[in-house]
């Protein structure tokens, strides 16, 4: 007993001489977090104990003093930070500790001052998915207060959120400046109200990821995987919408894809990079507002880019939903689709229809009906018609996807998909999906 009170008495009196982080807390048996004040960002640090050594965990670490934290966890700290047992690192700053299941998730969670944007956002919500299918009991950020798993969550929204605004606006071709004032994230995406509020230079390195010539980020293809480049977003169609529900049903067939935002990354340059092009937007940008004058975004080097990718390098073009819309009349690209849009009908329910239950993409796809814009685009050269729409009271029924080879390559229309429920449809994407393995000759 004497002898416990001793060691007591010791160690308290090494504490008095040592520093601890202003900010401990023990989160398991063995396992501390400790953070700082505002000066130093609020920054945060893991300790724990393992095999009767202490181990540091954080880019704090090198700052914490060792004397403080061995005498509170009465074991030495081993410097080295090199072989940390029971410890996974998840991405560079990023460890999770599988016994306690407490995850540090240094700047990919910022927990109340400022989040740190990440200088890929794609690769960034790929990480926190990564993150939350660990299923952690506590999170230490970075930055900020630690907290519960339900820190993944948030920041995935606040993420998602500041990507949907930003890519809108570039979208629609609006000024930065624009987006930057018009910027607005919910408080329950906040952790800090206002301080975590993003600045204008957090949209500005946003906007420049997602605008050419910086976008496409390219990563670096897995050998054997075909690629697809896939343009989205206009005034009427939100681009995070797609990210939903496009993503995977292409990602399902073993294509890579990369989605941008910013027209002007439809460039002979990127598609030589890629085998499949896919558009699902119109052929309108709005740079004044949606009250402001339109102008139609695509150049005539643009059109016989995409013309060439397919005609004259064998490559594949699938044209979605409305992306005849508003197109350069009598260009070479409509010429290439095969059609051209002359409107749609109100947004309800209407029946889709195989028409030709012999064709590939037809494969496996049934007749269904959805809330979707009846599209009635009206083929301009001989095309295989596969699918067919046909209004409620059937007196309107139009193409509702079709397929041609210009050249040596291949092109699809299909004309259903302006909203979640259509996209999210299981015979919708069964045929995308087909679309998908056809376009690439696979079918």
């Amino acid at each position: 007993m004497r002898r416990a009170i001793l060691l007591s008495l010791l160690i308290a009196s090494q504490l008095l001489r040592a520093e601890l982080p202003p900010f401990v807390e023990k989160l398991a048996p063995n396992v501390w977090a400790g953070g700082w004040g505002a000066k130093e960002e609020a920054v945060n640090v893991v300790w724990y104990v393992s095999g009767g050594r202490t181990y540091l965990i954080g880019d704090q670490a090198t700052a914490v003093d060792t004397a403080a934290i061995s005498a509170l966890t009465g074991k030495p700290v081993d410097s080295s930070r090199t072989g940390q047992p029971g410890v996974e690192v998840i991405a560079p700053g990023v460890y999770f500790l599988k016994t306690a299941r407490i995850l540090f998730a240094g700047d990919l969670i910022t927990n109340g001052p400022r989040s740190a944007i990440q200088p890929d956002i794609f690769v960034w919500l790929a990480q926190l998915d990564k993150l939350s299918a660990l299923q952690p009991l506590k999170v230490v950020p970075g930055k900020g207060s630690w907290t519960g798993p339900g820190a993944i969550g948030r920041q995935r929204r606040f993420v998602r959120e500041i990507f949907r605004q930003v890519a809108f606006g570039i979208a629609m071709e609006r000024p930065l400046a624009s987006i930057q004032s018009e910027l607005l994230i919910p408080a329950s995406h906040l952790v800090w109200m206002p301080y975590d509020t993003p600045s204008p230079e957090d949209v500005t390195a946003v906007y420049r990821q997602l605008t050419a010539p910086v976008a496409p980020i390219w990563r670096t293809p897995t050998p054997g995987k075909k690629q697809a480049l896939v343009l989205i977003g206009d005034r009427f169609h939100d681009p995070e919408h797609f990210l939903d529900t496009l993503r995977p049903v292409i990602e399902s067939t073993g294509v890579e894809t990369q989605f941008i935002v910013d027209y002007r990354a439809l460039t002979r340059e990127n598609l030589a990079r890629v085998d499949l092009l896919i558009i699902l937007r119109d052929g309108m940008v709005w740079p004044a507002g949606p009250q402001g004058a339109q102008r139609i975004w695509m150049t005539p080097a643009q059109e016989q880019a995409v013309e060439d990718f397919v005609v004259k390098d064998g490559k594949a073009f699938l044209n979605l939903h409305n992306s005849m819309g508003i197109y350069p009349e009598g260009g070479k690209y409509l010429r290439l689709v095969g059609g051209r849009y002359i409107g749609h009908g109100p947004l309800e329910r209407y029946h889709v229809e195989v028409s030709d239950p012999t064709h590939p993409i037809a494969q496996g796809v049934t007749n269904w009906f959805a809330a979707d814009e009846q599209h009635t685009p009206p083929a301009d050269i001989p095309v295989k018609v596969f699918l067919t729409n046909r209004s409620p009271d059937g007196k309107v029924k139009a193409n509702a996807g079709w397929t041609h080879e210009p050249g040596k390559g291949r092109v699809c229309h299909f004309a259903p998909g302006h909203t979640r429920e259509s996209l999210l449809h299981p015979m919708f994407q069964r045929t995308l999906r087909n679309a998908v393995e056809w376009c690439l000759r696979r079918r």
